[in-house]
């Protein structure tokens, strides 16, 4: 049996084909397919599972939730976010690690927990082993963040078949007509949000397979990714919760974040208001009440709107439209034929928060009515077992991000593209004539080593390092440094070398590097 896993900020799902080819989802012993993407380290070791949940209120100082928001780059993580946790974050080799008093836990390794979890629940479910798995990515999730995923889940003796992008995924279990040529995918998680625009070949479609009349994606590419992996529910839940806190402070005298110094009445009144939050998805207003006994000094009220959020979060919901823009500027340079949408998928567990839909839809054009949210938080995980079927169609995806080195343009000294954003990948494999390749010389004659760093570039400016605005390396991250030694310089000169650059399905980045003339070679897969 084969396995699509979707890992949320804060719930997880798994699916599976049944006999007819179709995805179903995993249940619990309760009933439920949500899986509580939390876990909780105790003196015995990690715990997951819906135990959880009903102890969160009183263990928020070993209990991590959200722990895909802390994967990836750890100097990426910005001030904000640390400071809502209950618990202290270090860097350690670039990773996150988290102080659950007990011990302490990589991010990554509560993800494998999770992941492994789910796999042993489906396995006990559907009473055969998992053979191997399809792990869901967001989109704008950086190399950093792929491997270390890949890592914490082959770690734990599973098997990978492949990762996915939310967005593709979603692709291939969305109905959509089969005259639908351009799509907009936009997924609000609860950690990150992301717009993706993809291109659908309308013309053959015969040499596609169809169950149901739902379309395999099989002639469909993604044209381009704008993403912010700090942008998502969870966001949305502290900005309301602040202007909570403003309103019991003013109206009631009490101020919820500096009740305690162990965080847990703002990680109530936080919790709060993403229920209120979600509420709002169905109504257009609601009650919001803390109970003394939660360490908020008082019971707390407050009727809270619809209307009154999106005021609240009128700098996220901006910064939704702008990354509307970014995936429609970069998909029509990609595409110049592109005008509009015809389309648009909402995804992710934030997808009926009624200021959301009406940003997206303003946006593209659409009505309301006329956006597909139907089953919009399934249709990743429906993806992903979509996808590990024999005879899958497969959504040809792009790197969001562009990758490159850094290389002195006399005495700057620069990030050097060679691979853009929103290149389609898998790129040409290394020794390909198509292959990426840097032509570059050490900045030195008589140089017998040179530095290379990995630099990934996610701003929005071109980088190209003869324009009028280069970007530097220090506005880069970098996902890896090796030393290129044993150069055979000739006697005064420079030595020329070429730097390779291939990305793999999964989106993970490989490097070669050789010396012009010699075939003295530097090889390696950037990981950490």
């Amino acid at each position: 049996m084969k396995l699509g896993i979707d890992i949320g900020t804060h719930v997880a799902r798994a699916a599976y084909l049944d006999k007819n080819g179709e995805p179903q989802l995993i249940h619990l012993r309760d009933g439920s397919a949500n899986f509580p993407a939390l876990a909780r380290q105790t003196m015995h070791g990690l715990e997951v599972g819906p135990g959880v949940v009903r102890s969160l209120a009183g263990n928020v100082e070993t209990t991590v939730s959200g722990c895909t928001r802390l994967m990836g780059w750890a100097g990426a993580i910005p001030p904000q976010l640390l400071t809502h946790l209950p618990y202290q974050v270090r860097e350690v080799s670039g990773e996150a690690v988290c102080n659950l008093l007990y011990a302490e836990v990589r991010a990554s390794d509560i993800y494998g927990v999770l992941v492994n979890t789910l796999v042993q629940v489906a396995a006990q479910t559907l009473g055969e082993p998992i053979e191997e798995i399809i792990l869901t990515m967001p989109a704008s999730a950086e190399d950093r963040f792929r491997v270390q995923a890949r890592a914490a889940v082959e770690g734990r003796g599973l098997k990978v078949k492949r990762l996915i992008n939310q967005p593709a995924a979603a692709l291939l279990a969305t109905p959509l007509p089969d005259t639908t040529r351009y799509v907009a995918v936009v997924n609000c998680g609860g950690g990150s949000t992301e717009v993706s625009i993809a291109k659908r070949d309308t013309e053959g479609q015969a040499s596609c397979l169809s169950t149901n009349n739902r379309q395999d994606a099989c002639s469909t590419r993604i044209l381009a990714t704008a993403g912010d992996m700090l942008l998502g529910g969870d966001d949305f839940a502290w900005t309301v919760a602040r202007q909570l806190n403003e309103r019991f402070r003013q109206h009631d005298g009490v101020d919820v974040f500096a009740v305690d110094d162990s965080h847990l009445a703002a990680m109530g009144l936080r919790v709060a208001a993403e229920e209120a939050l979600q509420q709002l998805c169905q109504a257009a207003e609601t009650t919001l009440t803390l109970d003394h006994g939660g360490g908020f000094g008082r019971d707390l009220m407050a009727v809270v709107t619809a209307d009154e959020v999106a005021i609240w979060l009128k700098p996220q919901l901006a910064r939704l439209a702008e990354l509307c823009q970014q995936a429609m500027t970069a998909s029509q340079q990609a595409d110049p034929k592109l005008k509009n949408v015809e389309a648009v998928v909402l995804i992710g567990d934030w997808v009926h928060l009624p200021a959301i839909g009406q940003t997206v839809a303003q946006f593209f054009k659409q009505s309301l009515d006329a956006l597909y949210t139907q089953n919009g938080a399934l249709l990743p995980v429906y993806g992903a077992a979509l996808a590990t079927a024999k005879n899958s169609a497969i959504v040809q995806d792009i790197t969001p991000y562009a990758l490159g080195i850094n290389c002195y343009y006399g005495k700057k000294e620069l990030f050097s593209p060679i691979i853009k954003a929103n290149t389609v990948i898998p790129t040409p494999p290394i020794g390909d004539a198509q292959a990426y390749v840097g032509n570059y010389t050490t900045r030195y004659p008589d140089q017998t080593e040179v530095k290379l760093d990995v630099l990934q570039y996610r701003g929005g400016r071109d980088p190209d390092p003869y324009g009028k605005k280069p970007v530097y390396p220090k506005e880069c991250e970098i996902l890896g440094t090796w030393e290129f030694k044993g150069l055979h310089p000739q006697q005064g000169q420079c030595v020329p070398f070429t730097v390779t650059f291939a990305i793999d399905e999964d989106g993970i980045l490989h490097l070669y590097a050789e010396e012009t003339g010699t075939g003295h070679h530097l090889s390696a897969t950037v990981t950490r």
